[in-house]
């Protein structure tokens, strides 16, 4: 595209904003982020958050008042699948001279893979398995959401914690040092039980992960739970590689997705890999192949 001089990648989440900036050889100059940009959380908030990230990062080049109709943008952003909200979000484009909005799945794959075909299987508060196939295909395993899917993720630990809970307060568990802790945060009686679990969405019971890692050397209910969740880790990879079976799969997702290695069933872990770039630069290699084509 002529004209351009500035790249851009978004990586836009429900916690946080990061953007990368780069001229037109895809080279990341610098990064920045800002607060929340997910979808679901408004338009406005979204875009107003990306532009004071962008900012930032032009600021720390030295570029004060950057021109937007030099730069093209790719985002990865939650809530993409609401397309609604993903038209709504396109038709609200700054002045950007060019915008590409893919799902932040994509773009953590796009990061992964260093722009090559493969698959992610995402594991953090949430799960999903995403793949990008030689094909071209696009296939997308779990990622239902809260409460029904999630599988081997943190909410998935959490509902198997305060289920847990529930069984040692009526006497169908014996109680041990795991319940005790987990009885710390959630309450020791039936009503501070109940009203826990009242205002439980996914980040509450995905907060109750920890715990069942720290315990999962050490008590026999805490390992079955992470072993049950490596299973579901691995059939989300055997999905992903059904019609690709030697399709690459990198684990991301940070802190829990390492934490259930040893959990996870060797013979398949063995055969996936850690991600060699993360979202922010997926979202940059998606634009770059965008401008480059």
């Amino acid at each position: 595209m002529g004209g351009l001089q500035y790249l851009i990648g978004v990586d836009g989440g429900g916690t946080g904003t990061r953007i990368c900036i780069s001229g037109l050889d895809g080279v990341e100059l610098v990064r920045a982020e800002a607060g929340a940009s997910a979808l679901q959380q408004g338009i406005d908030k979204a875009w107003a958050n990306i532009l004071q990230a962008v900012r930032d990062g032009f600021s720390a080049i030295g570029v004060n008042s950057p021109d937007f109709s030099l730069c093209a943008v790719g985002l990865g952003m939650s809530g993409v699948h609401n397309r609604t909200w993903a038209a709504e979000f396109e038709a609200s484009n700054p002045g950007f001279a060019k915008i590409i909005v893919e799902t932040d799945g994509f773009s953590t794959l796009l990061g992964a893979h260093n722009g090559a075909h493969g698959a992610v299987i995402a594991v953090g508060t949430g799960s999903i398995g995403e793949g990008w196939l030689p094909d071209g295909q696009r296939v997308e395993v779990g990622g239902w959401g809260f409460p029904t899917s999630d599988e081997g993720s943190g909410a998935y630990l959490g509902l198997k914690a305060i289920n847990h809970v529930q069984r040692l307060f009526d006497g169908r568990q014996p109680m041990t040092d795991f319940g005790r802790a987990l009885l710390a945060v959630v309450g020791d009686t039936k009503e501070k039980i109940f009203d826990w679990m009242g205002k439980m969405k996914q980040g509450e019971c995905a907060s109750l992960s920890p715990i069942v890692v720290q315990y999962g050397e050490k008590d026999a209910v805490a390992r079955g739970f992470l072993l049950d969740a490596g299973r579901e880790i691995k059939i989300i990879g055997a999905a992903l590689r059904t019609t690709a079976p030697d399709l690459p799969i990198a684990l991301c997702g940070g802190g829990l997705s390492e934490a259930m290695r040893p959990y996870i069933p060797a013979a398949f872990l063995a055969t996936t890999s850690r991600p060699q770039k993360d979202s922010c630069a997926g979202a940059l290699i998606l634009i770059h192949k965008a401008v480059s084509a």
